[in-house]
């Protein structure tokens, strides 16, 4: 069934021009026949609003949103310090964490079962060595780690966020220091045994170091949310044949 927009009868090559940009959707036809749908609503309303002329249907889009959206409420200076307050760990910085670990190293040929097994037990063994433990943890790395960092008993050094993946960054920055961390930690690279030593806490940035940042983010975000409205409501407005709800009919 033809798909028809406000008059308009969407060709292949409305549809072909869309498929890039949606290429890695799980199905790229109705994705790319869902955009060429929002493309013809959001071009009839420039004709409709009578907007001038553009080089391109993508910069008269972006001047029909800009011009729909100019009054898009700002957030305020309230609302900006209320995000804040709500989740201040996220302004941390230079939190750091001096790490070893023993890597059972995952390859394309190792029996998985068997490798996680075998670090779970020496994880196991160095939990019940008790004042042991870091001597205890440092031949095992010597001997089992498959990183280099084994030669030293496991050591990394410091690391702080963002240095290293998120899996393990989320284990050390949870695990207080001089502990083990209490489960094994997997990666892409493997099984890993995290022991934390020390860990220097950073700050939280103030307030008004990070205001416009939040403020930038806010904006986005209400910008986001304005768009979504508009072009749902000019698609409720649009008539439309052959398609309804991201499908064709």
């Amino acid at each position: 069934m033809a798909v028809i927009v406000n008059g308009t009868e969407l060709t292949d090559d409305d549809i072909e021009r869309e498929l890039p940009a949606n290429a890695d959707t799980p199905d790229a036809h109705q994705a790319a026949l869902t955009a060429a749908v929002l493309r013809r609503v959001l071009l009839d309303e420039a004709a409709r609003l009578k907007l001038a002329p553009a080089a391109s249907d993508e910069q008269l889009i972006e001047a029909l949103l800009d011009h729909q959206l100019a009054g898009t409420a700002a957030p305020t200076h309230e609302e900006c310090e209320r995000h804040y307050l709500a989740d201040q760990e996220r302004w941390r910085v230079n939190e750091r964490a001096r790490v070893s670990h023993i890597l059972f190293q995952v390859t394309e040929r190792v029996d998985l079962a068997a490798l996680k097994k075998r670090a779970q037990q020496t994880l196991d063994e160095l939990v019940s060595a008790g004042t042991d433990v870091e001597l205890r943890f440092v031949d095992a790395a010597r001997t089992l780690s498959n990183c280099p960092s084994g030669m030293d008993g496991g050591a990394l050094g410091e690391i702080g966020r963002g240095d290293t993946v998120a899996e393990f960054e989320r284990a050390v920055f949870a695990a207080p220091a001089g502990t083990l961390c209490p489960a094994l930690v997997e990666t892409e690279f493997g099984f890993h045994i995290v022991r934390v030593h020390e860990k220097s806490p950073g700050k939280v940035l103030p307030f008004e170091q990070v205001e416009l940042r939040i403020r930038d983010a806010m904006s986005l975000a209400l910008r986001d949310l304005a768009e979504q409205r508009y072009v749902t409501e000019a698609v409720a407005r649009a008539d439309i044949k052959g398609w309804k709800d991201g499908n064709a009919l």
